[in-house]
């Protein structure tokens, strides 16, 4: 057992961050003690001794959560490669979110039986995975959501890289260095293939005015009249309960997709609307989603939320919407042990919508990416339990961190992909390399209807 001496100040949080890393990460017990110290001691039966810097928890009440709170800008950067730490890392130089100057001596030293260093890995960690400077900064796009131009991140360029994971890794390598004995839990690479299901059929709902406005747009304003008609003939099958003609519905072949892959997909359902023609046309009740839910839970697959648009500040119609799908599959003889969610458009407040999905009763989120910038936006690629910075209350609500989201890569408002293929592709396997380097967590969240286009669907399955 590790015994970990703490300061005074911010104790609530100092224990929600040393569980997650120490027990949830590395898979061991740990036993707190609250002493008179400027650091963190971390001890095996007082045999030799790691010392962490305290940076953020030092940080007064009066100015916690507070502009002055934030990491300095611009980050300094400490080079690994200048000391004795064969620590797993993807660049050498590694931003300081909270911590010493490292261009000084004492940054990083080194004896037989103890190592300071001067990386606050606890403080930073703890910055990340919360989102704390999304409570202290009010920048927001305009779905009401935090952009990626606004974060750390992106500002300090390594939104591209899971930052935490490589703290992890420095703080393992020091830990060895003082106990080599030591084992931590194995981890493995994980693929997570999500399909949140905005839009299930493109006809299906689309009544005569409809078909006939979309029929004058492709023919007259794209000059594609063969597609044109192309589509009413398919809007009149699909009016007679031809569903497998429509074109979003490609939920087969994304189930032998996954199924050739050896994957699971998880199918986010939208069952109540509370922003008008934003949220999902269909109702969770009607033959063809029911018929939909049934075919995705016998093929092995998975369901959960995907909260409506005007959810991620409500609790109560979180738990509204989470009730109907429960009963929904309940009905159908549906049953999982884990449900998750995910806030459609990923609109998200912390730790509101954390606290949200908590007190609704499910048990992981997986919302937590940036609309308009694919990346590491918790900096990490590990399934984490969340945490209230209001309350100063741990959930046990888990947080799966989102990497890449379909419409950020290939949207036109976002980053564009769509007619670059090749681009693309190196995108989507470029973070799943990442995420494989530290035996961690690749999600991909890939829309139904996105899978239309040849272009699209040649993306999706060859970046598997």
């Amino acid at each position: 057992m590790l015994t970990i001496y703490i300061p005074k100040s911010h104790i609530a949080e100092r224990k929600y961050i040393l569980s997650v890393v120490f027990c949830e990460f590395f898979g061991w017990d740990i036993k707190f003690v609250i002493n008179d110290r400027r650091n963190t001691l971390i001890t095996i039966d007082g045999d030799h001794r790691l010392l962490i810097k305290d940076a953020l928890f030092i940080t007064s009440p009066t100015i916690w959560l507070h502009p002055n709170s934030l990491p300095k800008q611009p980050l300094k950067n400490w080079n690994i490669d200048s000391v004795d730490l064969p620590a797993t890392t993807v660049k050498s130089l590694i931003p300081v979110v909270y911590g010493d100057d490292p261009s000084s001596p004492n940054f990083f030293q080194q004896s037989e039986s103890e190592i300071y260093l001067g990386l606050d890995i606890f403080g930073s960690a703890f910055f990340m995975l919360t989102r704390y400077e999304e409570i202290v900064k009010h920048d927001r796009d305009g779905h009401g959501r935090f952009p990626a131009r606004a974060s750390l991140a992106y500002q300090e360029n390594f939104l591209d890289r899971p930052i935490i994971n490589e703290y992890l890794e420095i703080l393992w390598a020091c830990l060895l260095k003082l106990w080599p004995r030591l084992k931590r839990k194995e981890d493995s690479f994980r693929v997570y293939l999500s399909h949140d299901v905005d839009r299930p059929f493109k006809y299906a709902y689309m009544n005569l005015s409809g078909i006939t406005r979309n029929f004058g747009a492709r023919t007259f304003k794209y000059k594609q009249p063969l597609q044109a008609f192309a589509g009413v003939t398919s809007w009149l099958q699909v009016q007679t309960k031809n569903m497998k003609v429509d074109p979003y519905n490609t939920f087969e072949l994304i189930m032998d997709i996954s199924e050739k892959n050896n994957l699971c997909s998880t199918f986010y359902f939208i069952t109540d609307n509370t922003a008008g023609s934003i949220d999902a046309a269909y109702k969770i009740k009607q033959p063809p989603i029911r018929q939909l839910l049934d075919q995705i839970h016998q093929r092995g697959h998975k369901i959960g939320l995907h909260a409506s648009y005007n959810t991620f500040q409500n609790p109560i119609q979180t738990k509204k919407e989470f009730c109907i799908l429960r009963q929904a599959c309940e009905g159908m003889g549906i049953q999982q042990k884990k449900w998750g969610g995910r806030q459609h458009y990923l609109r998200w407040e912390t730790p509101t919508t954390f606290q949200n999905l908590e007190d609704a009763g499910l048990n992981y989120d997986t919302s937590l990416t940036f609309a308009d910038r694919v990346g590491f936006r918790c900096g990490i690629c590990y399934e984490y339990s969340t945490f209230n910075l209001l309350t100063k209350q741990p959930l046990k609500l888990k947080e799966r961190p989102l990497i890449i989201m379909d419409a950020t890569l290939l949207g036109k408002n976002y980053m564009n992909l769509h007619e670059d293929k090749d681009k693309a592709i190196g995108v989507i396997k470029k973070y799943k390399n990442l995420c494989r380097i530290f035996n961690g967590d690749f999600t991909l969240l890939w829309h139904n209807n996105n899978l239309v286009d040849f272009s699209d669907r040649e993306i999706y399955i060859e970046s598997l």
